[in-house]
Parts: structure tokens; sequence; C-alpha cells
């Protein structure tokens, strides 16, 4: 199953560093050890495509998954995890919904007759 996942800096303490040398910090303990771990897992291809947004404090990419629980295992594994809000998507396939429009375009024009 692929799902899609954004995510999104928030500062669940209220208390985001100011003072550089304190922010720094934040950055080699969670920001820097977290984009580690996200790369690697796009190197095992559990992630198939994704990154930082531009610009931004958010992330986005499409991971493959047996299941929500190894989805949410994997998100949860995510250094900066308790920083950031998320929300993980389940995607139906392309070839699945094609399927399924067509079924449902038949069933129409049937009971149309």
């Amino acid at each position: 199953m692929q799902y899609f996942v954004t995510a999104e800096w928030i500062d669940p303490m209220g208390n985001i560093p100011s003072a550089p040398k304190d922010f720094a910090q934040v950055i080699d303990q969670a920001v820097v050890p977290s984009m580690e771990a996200l790369a690697k897992l796009a190197a095992e291809k559990k992630i198939l495509a994704g990154g930082v947004l531009s610009g931004s404090r958010a992330i986005s990419f499409v991971v493959e998954a047996s299941s929500n629980d190894e989805a949410t295992e994997l998100v949860q594994g995510v250094p900066f995890w308790i920083f950031m809000k998320w929300k993980v998507t389940p995607l139906e396939s392309f070839q699945h919904h094609s399927a399924f429009a067509r079924q449902a375009s038949q069933s129409l024009n049937a009971a149309s007759q």
C-alpha cells in the first residue's frame, strides 16, 4: 500500500528556542538525524518520492508500507516526529480507480435504460 504523508513543524511545548546556540542544538539533535533517517528510508525504497517543501518547515513524501501499522511505525520512527503535525493518507491506485469508475459508469448507464 502507498500512503501520502505530509508533516509540518509545530512547537508542541511552546518553547522553540530563540537563542542561536539553542536552535542549533535542535537542528543537530532533531532535524539533521530526521533528514538522514528519511534519506535512508528513501534508499531502502520505503519512501518512493518526496522531500522538504521549499521555503517552509514542512515535508511531504509517498511511503510504501504493507499496512496502516507499518506506516504509523515508519512515521513515528522519525526523530523529529514529536515536533511535527502529521497527516498520513492511504492512496488508491489509478488502475483500481479506473476499474471502479468504469463499473460505476456501466451501472449508471444500465440503470437509465
